[in-house]
């Protein structure tokens, strides 16, 4: 009998166990939904933001060192500095998640000319580890920022980084996240480059002698790259809430299989258990009986 109460304890431990994996898997389900939802829905804007700035930008009236020294991104920055963004995960059940963007970051930070813009409070914990690493975070972000305000947040972050970038000399301008493919990407911003460098095209636009531009390609560089900014830290943070809610709900789908095997394996003692135990008393009734005749 001990054992039976034993085992319907694990049972019930195993059913608790199983609700709260559940509830976690429809959250992240719906979390993951509503950040794709988000993404697609403003697909069209992105891609039009992108395909606007690279026009200019591939424009052979376009020269990307006088679109740098517009920045002040000249000969002058002895030091160039790098500016990091790296956006993590707050969730639980991501440890792993977090620990590879860190690991990303060590393998191309330079501590002595690099600060650090960081998304997620266990991402900067994490880097507690790094003191060289921590002691150059210049400022931080939740990463669960609110998804009503998330457009409005994202363009107020991108003018105070930007801000920051010019502020503290900068050169080099580095986004580092985990993408919808689950890769882990590098998406640099500042130096302009060489079109085929910058868009990974090699492609420049035709030069018609007939056509007269209404803007001037070098201004209009300028003037659009903190839209252009703020578009690819959009879709950074976009991309690494989807990237994460699909990881929990990889997780919470593989634990709740586990402990349905492991309820069933319960379930199965259970019964044989309590089978024994009623073949048991059976034997013991009928010897009881056997003895009174």
């Amino acid at each position: 009998m001990g054992n039976l109460i034993h085992i319907s304890r694990k049972i019930k431990d195993m059913k608790s166990i199983l609700k709260i994996a559940e509830a976690l898997q429809l959250i992240s389900l719906t979390k993951w939904k509503g950040y794709m939802q988000m993404f697609q829905e403003g697909a069209d804007y992105n891609a039009g933001i992108k395909m606007l700035f690279e026009k200019f930008y591939s424009s052979y009236e376009h020269d990307h060192k006088v679109s740098n020294s517009r920045f002040n991104l000249g000969a002058a920055l002895v030091h160039k500095f790098f500016l990091w963004i790296v956006i993590g995960s707050d969730l639980s059940l991501c440890g792993r998640f977090n620990k590879q963007i860190v690991e990303n970051l060590i393998e191309n930070f330079d501590t002595k000319r690099s600060y650090l813009i960081v998304f997620g409070k266990k991402v900067k914990s994490l880097l507690q580890n790094y003191p060289k690493i921590s002691e150059r975070i210049i400022s931080f972000y939740d990463s669960e920022l609110p998804q009503s305000e998330l457009v409005k947040k994202v363009g107020e972050i991108t003018t105070l980084l930007l801000r920051e970038f010019i502020n503290r000399g900068c050169y080099y301008l580095r986004l580092l996240y985990r993408g919808v493919d689950k890769s882990f990407k590098i998406v640099k911003l500042l130096p302009f480059t060489d079109q085929s460098e910058y868009f990974r095209k090699n492609k420049r636009s035709v030069r018609y002698e007939s056509y007269d531009y209404r803007m001037k390609p070098l201004d209009s560089v300028i003037e659009l790259f903190p839209t252009y900014a703020e578009q690819a830290l959009l879709i950074a943070l976009m991309e690494s809430k989807i990237a994460e809610h699909d990881q929990r709900r990889e997780i919470m789908s593989n634990a709740i299989k586990s402990v349905e095997e492991k309820l069933a394996e319960y379930n199965l003692i259970y019964q044989k258990a309590r089978q024994a135990t009623i073949t048991q008393e059976i034997s013991e009734i009928t010897a009881a009986l056997k003895c009174k005749t």
